[in-house]
């Protein structure tokens, strides 16, 4: 029987889709930061969805209805594309192994749980919006398992598991039948953890607060060869400092200057990096306030 498993590890999400239900050699393996797919489902477009999810439908229906096997086929090529789009839609295309009749209730991707999804950060998740507390905003906006907001997502008890899942660890696992049950899972671990979500300072995504807090910028999955936003915020934030600083600008202007110096021919190479390593020492100096600003500028003024 065909399974589909998701379950976190520290910082990182694991899925496992198998379409025989071979446990330990699953079809499709995949690791992903965590709330990566939640996050990620949230940005996805469901109406690019929509035609593939109408062929796929009426395919289904002249295969049940007439028997026609080449429906099934075009069904199956529909859904591999399909499963391109998001992890979560992996879990469609290996139920079409089991009974055709449990898959129709999944079909349907609607922007609703992305509506109650963003609303529940709103509430209960957004650090700057909610605060640093997910366990007490979730408790004062649900009545037990019922939201107060019929805006928020609605929790259901979902197929968990506990089992080993790498050397020496245990986790719990969960085993959806249902796209909302991914959902769900992400939601009640950010809350059980106390992991809040930001928007990102230089992207303006959504990312888990895993670590610090205090997190402006996202490490969010990036083309290959590109910074993080939070590569590129450090630096950023290295350069206003840097900007501000008189005595780095001091220390930059005659940088600057000295190495024009070697083209215009008035000094060596050897001339300028000699020069350059005495300057990042009386630099040190002078931000460890052994030396003033203006004794340090006089000296940078020697030829």
């Amino acid at each position: 029987m065909w399974y589909a498993k998701m379950y976190f590890s520290e910082k990182k999400e694991v899925f496992q889709f198998d379409s025989y239900g071979v446990q330990g050699v699953p079809s499709t393996y995949k690791e992903l930061p965590f709330l990566e797919s939640l996050l990620s489902f949230m940005e996805m477009d469901c109406d690019e969805l929509t035609p593939s999810l109408r062929r796929i439908a009426e395919s289904w229906e002249r295969l049940f209805q007439d028997g026609d096997r080449e429906a099934g086929t075009a069904t199956m090529v529909e859904l591999g594309q399909l499963k391109s789009w998001h992890i979560y839609l992996e879990l469609l295309y290996v139920r079409w192994y089991d009974r055709f009749s449990r898959i129709g209730a999944d079909i349907p991707v609607s922007p609703l749980y992305q509506r109650q999804v963003q609303r529940f950060f709103d509430l209960v998740l957004d650090v700057d919006q909610a605060g640093r507390d997910p366990q007490k905003q979730a408790a004062a906006h649900y009545l037990y398992d019922a939201p107060k907001d019929p805006e928020l997502f609605v929790f259901h008890p979902i197929p968990l598991s506990f089992e080993p899942v790498e050397l020496g660890r245990c986790s719990s696992v969960l085993y959806p039948l249902h796209i909302s049950d991914m959902i769900d899972y992400s939601l009640r671990s950010c809350v059980e953890r106390g992991i809040t979500v930001r928007r990102c300072k230089n992207c303006g995504r959504w990312f888990p607060q895993t670590g610090r807090v205090s997190a402006e910028y996202c490490e969010r999955p990036v083309a290959s060869g590109q910074q993080t936003c939070r590569e590129a915020g450090a630096f950023q934030q290295w350069t206003k400092k840097q900007s501000d600083d008189p005595v780095f600008k001091a220390y930059r202007k005659e940088y600057k200057k000295r190495f024009a110096w070697i083209k215009a021919g008035r000094i060596t190479d050897e001339q300028f990096y000699a020069w350059s390593e005495q300057a990042r020492e009386m630099k040190k100096k002078c931000d460890r306030e052994v030396i003033t600003l203006d004794e340090f500028k006089d000296w940078l003024g020697k030829p």
